[in-house]
């Protein structure tokens, strides 16, 4: 009888253990769930009124009756390019306006009341990747359509296989934030989504 009552309280004890080992690993799993923001719920975007540069744009520096000083260049992967009489400049993140009211400042040893003017040529695409559940996982180059829609159009769009309100942004740099979307977010007018558009080094991730 004392040994029936052992085996009986072993039993309970592991069916006990069982169950918390259960109850631990179910925790654990929700705690892998990396922190995500949904796109929805992003601070609305405010339209610039000017654009900013990014690095692999081209841009066309024209200084008035400076021909020699002016020119076509076209930005390196660090933002900046080499100017003829001022040397390295570096202009990603700042409007044409910002880089010719610099430039102006910077050539007043050289001329005398120099007038600059900065435009964009060309946009460079942006660089992204896309991985996971899609038919075509890789690296694209988005050119006039950044969103996220035409990432996953570019890659094949999702499988069957994927989860349609799994879809994330991965933006390295910015601690590594994830952006969370819905499929049918995507291809709707929500205003909060519409406007969102991949930068370079994105990746998108269908999971």
């Amino acid at each position: 009888m004392n040994s029936e009552r052992l085996v009986r309280r072993r039993s309970v004890r592991l069916g006990a253990l069982g169950i918390a080992t259960l109850l631990m690993l179910a925790v654990a799993g929700c705690a892998t769930e990396r922190p995500f923001i949904w796109a929805r719920d992003l601070p609305a975007v405010a339209a610039e009124p000017e654009a900013v540069i990014h690095a692999r744009d081209t841009i066309v520096v024209q200084v008035q009756d400076q021909a020699p000083l002016s020119g076509e260049f076209v930005l390196r992967e660090d933002g900046g390019y080499l100017h003829p009489t001022l040397g390295n400049i570096f202009v990603e993140g700042k409007t044409p306006t910002q880089v010719a009211e610099f430039l102006q400042i910077r050539l007043t040893n050289v001329v005398i009341n120099p007038r600059v003017m900065v435009s964009v040529a060309r946009k460079a695409p942006a660089r992204v990747n896309v991985v996971g559940e899609v038919k075509a996982p890789g690296p694209y180059e988005l050119t006039r359509d950044r969103s996220v829609t035409a990432a996953l159009a570019a890659a094949g769009w999702l499988t069957v296989f994927a989860s349609s309100d799994r879809i994330f942004v991965v933006r390295v740099g910015e601690r590594d934030l994830r952006i969370r979307f819905k499929a049918q977010e995507l291809t709707g007018p929500e205003p909060r989504i519409a406007p969102f558009r991949l930068r370079d080094g994105d990746v998108v991730v269908a999971e």
